[in-house]
């Protein structure tokens, strides 16, 4: 009987196991950022990397955690339970991790003076006041001047300083970067025990209560839309921007065009329409070629940017919605 040979010779070092690697906080990004989205090609949009880049670190992340974090079908990602375990505490981290970003970003020349942005009314209302809030805290020797409008305020005649802007393109000659994509639905009032079914817009349209915008405005997309699908005799009130519109279906006073984010801070929306792929918008943060580099400009843009594209995300159960029925 042969004696069994030792895998290492007598007095040799026996190498240690390797160590299992920790998650890092962009592994919890990651998972948490696919659970929101529930595709991948919109959650490689949002993470500003490519899609093979994702898919190589999401089955990294699982090989890692010998665990599948996700179910996929038809395109769609939906958390197992192993993955709303690391959902439930990337949440938890998420606040966390922002407030120290912004607390160390600038920390060694401290910013201060004047930045004067400009952003549509509908942002500055539901998306920003948290952000801001927050910007403050962390920078308080930065005095923000906040406008709201609707209009393409110019920042070549220094109307402002950094804009954050929902366009599908920017001038060339600023510079900033793409924050996050929105999209837009048609929404009503939610009343209690009533759930319509989605529907498509043509038959949303022949609907005689529209909130729409002014007959003569054609500068936005989005006015340009509802001219085009909704008739005047469905038309039963105008407005001048998304945040009136807001206004007035809150009163119960028809339907209208909105941007889905509104979901996050608006319960009493009731979505009467999947999102219009036509509709699906930028968002910006621009500023000029020769501000970039401020010290003031640069904490803005870096803060604030990543934290409003975080609050403008709508939740995947939501954002998917369902079929349209005509």
């Amino acid at each position: 009987m042969k004696t069994p040979v030792p895998d290492h010779a007598p007095g040799a070092r026996i190498p240690a196991p390797a160590a299992h690697k920790l998650l890092a906080w962009s592994d919890f990004e990651i998972v948490l950022v696919v659970a929101q989205v529930g595709q991948l090609s919109r959650a490689a949009e949002a993470l500003a990397m490519s899609h093979v880049t994702l898919l190589r670190k999401l089955a990294s992340i699982e090989t890692r955690l010998k665990a599948r974090l996700f179910d996929r079908a038809r395109g769609h990602y939906t958390p197992t339970a192993a993955g709303d375990e690391l959902i439930t505490a990337a949440r938890s981290m998420a606040p966390l991790a922002r407030q120290a970003e912004m607390k160390v970003i600038g920390q060694d020349l401290r910013p201060s003076g004047p930045v004067r942005i400009t952003a549509a009314g509908v942002l500055v209302g539901h998306a920003m006041p948290p952000v801001l809030r927050q910007f403050a805290t962390s920078f308080p020797e930065v005095t923000l001047e906040l406008l709201a409008t609707r209009d393409l305020v110019s920042l070549t005649r220094r109307e402002a300083d950094v804009a954050f802007r929902i366009s599908d393109r920017v001038p060339d000659w600023l510079v900033g970067r793409q924050l996050a994509l929105l999209d837009f639905k048609i929404y009503g009032l939610r009343h209690d025990g009533l759930k319509p079914k989605l529907q498509t817009h043509q038959a949303l349209a022949r609907q005689k209560r529209w909130i729409a915008f002014e007959s003569d405005a054609r500068e936005l997309k989005f006015d340009r839309w509802l001219l085009d699908h909704v008739p005047d005799s469905s038309v039963s009130l105008r407005v001048d921007s998304f945040e009136h519109a807001l206004a007035m279906l809150r009163a119960d006073l028809g339907i209208a065009l909105l941007p889905a984010f509104l979901e996050n801070s608006c319960p009493e929306l009731q979505p009467l329409s999947a999102a219009i792929p036509e509709l699906r918008t930028p968002l910006w943060v621009i500023t000029h070629k020769e501000l970039s580099q401020t010290m003031r400009i640069k904490v803005v843009m870096q803060a604030i940017g990543p934290a409003l594209a975080h609050a403008v995300k709508v939740p995947a159960g939501k954002s998917q919605g369902l079929t349209a029925h005509g």
